[in-house]
């Protein structure tokens, strides 16, 4: 063996034993903050960050987080643990309320006892809606949140607190917040109220009135507590109506004219192709903040400055890029379908984020900061290279084979499959002994431009596990279950090393 080759293993060896090291430290500190959780009495709810163990209520597609229960009002909708980062908000899931072609009404609910009469209580839950009538391409765009909702499902959320207890979102003794319609984006919704009984119940309520195909609800970070406010409907800044994107104008800039029902949030919603935000539109538009919540008829907001946009093609200008269209490679976005840059993990998203280091010298093995996790995963062997599936990040990792099958060239890419959408295509016949990807790995094979041909089929069934990952910078250094661990650099190449092998 090389001297080179040495080296790699002996640095590849020192993370995989501190990754070993790591993993049942974090099982520690695991059990630690879930002990210091359970001291918390700030949050009256139990489990307000809806974790799971998740319980089947009713039906067998029909789960509840602990210590939560489920009203129906219309219709049978499905509701499980939902674990795509997009749409997670506190800790590990959220919980996603579903029901395809049809519309329905439901609540999520906890009771809450040990109260006294007169407390003054406030109840705040946040909501995502994702819906849908494109059955093939699921409203994919290439930039985040990485769907676009068609608006014509006339969603409906809001939160309520029954001041007496009850288990009926329809009595009359429930408070509710002011309603909002949170496509493709979190929102807080919250209400105060005085309780009437020693027990109040909390409601996180949806409703609709299309049937599109794919009907999406998903609540996260739901807390109940004292306050010294006065009980009142909490205006909520959420209800984001439909808002036109207007032209570019002729200095590449994108000026926006308020028309009437307009808000921040819904004229941000408008532009989600250039990637704008209510920060980044706020910091354009002083002394505007992204909390504003009036703005003027006919007021006219900055939404991108002048040479932002190419006037001809509508597309944001990227000096010196090719367009996807002249050059569909993991580093510009092949439409409806974006390869994502390997990440850290991000702070908000519960993880810590690691500045990139250099490579630690020979004898100082200690030198770089990394970032650690344990994470569930998928691994899925094709023709000509494998898929690997991260549920931290939910990406999936693409690695095509070089000249060998243990190094080469990846690329990552957001999973966008769900459940309901189709596992397979059924006018793909895989050849004998080889397998068409199924699910997620199945939805990235068949949609993502060239990674069907350049992985081939399937060569076994996909397998999960759970992968432990060290990340320095924008390198990650992951194993799999076919005892190897794999080496994948900021640079977009790959490697492989067979720990198990004989020298």
């Amino acid at each position: 063996m090389s001297a080179p080759a040495k080296r790699t293993l002996k640095y590849s060896g020192w993370v995989i034993l501190g990754l070993l090291a790591v993993s049942l430290l974090m099982s520690s500190l695991g059990s630690s903050n879930q002990n210091a959780l359970a001291q918390d009495t700030t949050n009256l709810l139990i489990n307000g960050s809806l974790e799971r163990p998740y319980y089947g209520q009713g039906a067998s597609t029909r789960t509840v987080p602990q210590n939560w229960n489920l009203w129906i009002g219309t219709g049978a909708p499905e509701a499980f643990p939902h674990t795509d980062r997009v749409q997670v908000l506190d800790g590990e899931v959220s919980w996603n309320i579903k029901q395809g072609y049809a519309v329905f009404a439901a609540a999520g609910y906890q009771r809450v006892s040990g109260l006294t009469v007169g407390d003054a209580l406030r109840f705040s839950a946040s909501g995502w809606v994702y819906t849908c009538n494109d059955t093939q391409n699921s409203c994919i765009i290439p930039d985040p949140p990485y769907r676009r909702s068609d608006t014509a499902a006339g969603v409906s959320l809001k939160v309520g607190i029954d001041t007496k207890g009850g288990t009926d979102p329809n009595a009359a003794s429930v408070k509710w917040s002011s309603v909002a319609a949170p496509y493709d984006q979190w929102v807080e919704m919250s209400i105060t109220a005085t309780a009437e009984a020693d027990a109040v119940t909390v409601f996180m309520y949806a409703t609709q009135t299309a049937p599109l195909a794919m009907n999406n609800v998903y609540w996260d970070r739901a807390a109940l507590v004292r306050t010294t406010a006065a009980p009142a409907v909490e205006p909520t800044a959420a209800f984001v109506p439909f808002v036109a994107p207007q032209s570019v104008k002729p200095d590449g800039s994108i000026i926006h004219v308020v028309q009437a029902g307009d808000t921040l949030s819904s004229i941000a919603y408008a532009y989600t192709e250039y990637g704008v935000t209510n920060e980044s539109i706020a910091a354009l538009n002083p002394p505007m903040k992204p909390n504003t919540r009036v703005l003027q008829l006919g007021q006219e907001v900055i939404i991108l400055p002048p040479g932002s946009v190419d006037p001809a093609t509508g597309k944001l200008k990227q000096p010196g890029a090719t367009t996807a269209a002249q050059n569909p490679t993991p580093e510009t976005a092949p439409a409806g379908s974006t390869p994502i840059p390997t990440p850290t993990i991000d702070a908000a998203e519960g993880g810590t984020t690691a500045e990139p280091t250099a490579t630690p010298a020979e004898g100082n093995q200690t030198a770089a900061e990394v970032s650690y996790a344990s994470v569930r995963a998928g691994f899925l062997t094709n023709e000509r290279g494998l898929m690997l599936w991260l549920e931290d990040v939910d990406q999936i990792y693409v690695l095509i084979n070089g000249g060998t099958a243990q190094e080469g060239n990846y690329s990552a890419y957001r999973d966008t499959w769900q459940e309901g959408m189709p596992e397979t295509d059924p006018a793909l016949q895989a050849p004998a002994g080889l397998f068409q990807p199924t699910q997620s790995f199945g939805q990235a094979w068949r949609t993502y431009p060239g990674v069907r041909d350049a992985l081939g089929w399937g060569t076994a069934e996909a397998v999960n596990f759970t992968a432990l990952i060290v990340r320095s910078g924008n390198n990650i250094v992951v194993n799999g279950p076919d005892k190897r661990v794999y080496e994948l650099s900021e640079n977009g190449a790959w490697k492989a090393v067979d720990y198990f092998a004989q020298p």
